[in-house]
């Protein structure tokens, strides 16, 4: 379910790799652009899902990460209904035998409930960042404590360009984008990003980030993070 929970869109949809521009035409220059963007839960911190919840499945955390309770959920399906990010799927089959190794030790879920990214809450809990941070080859995921003004998500908020996704909506999501030049082939940089923060960019010289760059976190007390 991991690839339901975390959407990776592009310009022309869901499912297809639709580049920006033009190809190259009778001599004319082309110039084509690929912009991916992640949209898995945005953990709102005025979360639709959690009002309309009957029976109190989807809450809160104390550290902001919204959470399903799978033991209460009735597969009511309004929840998926009220979120504006597409970002939660019903589970309509029996849950499959799920590999020791290699999932991130998410629990199995019934059939008949809905569920969704938890920003790996159970490896939150240990201290550990979520899974899809730790694996993307690209480093372009940043996840922690928007309470501390010394960790890296709050200080890319500072001092880069960020975006949230439907914003008007008012759900106050907790995953900021920030919106950089593709550029293929780019090396992985793995911490150097976050060495740029120790310089303020300037508007001569841009943060060099790749695609649509997100960074997470929960809004309080959360023990993920910067490490």
């Amino acid at each position: 379910m991991g690839q339901a929970w975390n959407r990776v869109l592009t310009v022309g949809g869901d499912h297809v790799d639709t580049p920006e521009g033009s190809y190259p035409e009778d001599g004319d220059g082309g110039t084509l652009e690929m912009s991916y963007q992640p949209t898995a839960c945005q953990h709102c911190e005025n979360a639709p899902c959690v009002k309309v919840c009957p029976v109190n499945a989807t809450f809160t955390r104390e550290d902001g990460i919204v959470e399903i309770d799978y033991d209460k959920c009735i597969g009511c399906r309004y929840c998926m209904a009220a979120c504006p990010y597409n970002a939660r799927v019903f589970n309509w089959e029996d849950p499959q035998h799920v590999p020791e190794e290699g999932t991130g030790d998410v629990e199995e879920r019934p059939q008949g409930v809905v569920e969704k990214c938890t920003f790996c809450s159970h490896r939150v809990e240990e201290g550990l960042d979520p899974s899809c941070v730790v694996n993307c080859p690209a480093d372009a995921r940043i996840f922690g404590d928007f309470d501390d003004e010394n960790s890296t998500v709050s200080k890319y908020v500072a001092e880069y360009d960020t975006h949230q996704l439907l914003d008007d909506k008012g759900t106050d999501p907790k995953t900021y984008y920030i919106q950089g030049e593709m550029s293929p082939g780019r090396p992985w940089k793995g911490k150097e990003l976050e060495e740029e923060l120790d310089e303020e960019p300037t508007a001569e010289e841009p943060a060099d980030v790749t695609g649509d760059e997100s960074v997470s976190g929960a809004a309080a007390n959360p023990t993920g993070g910067d490490d």
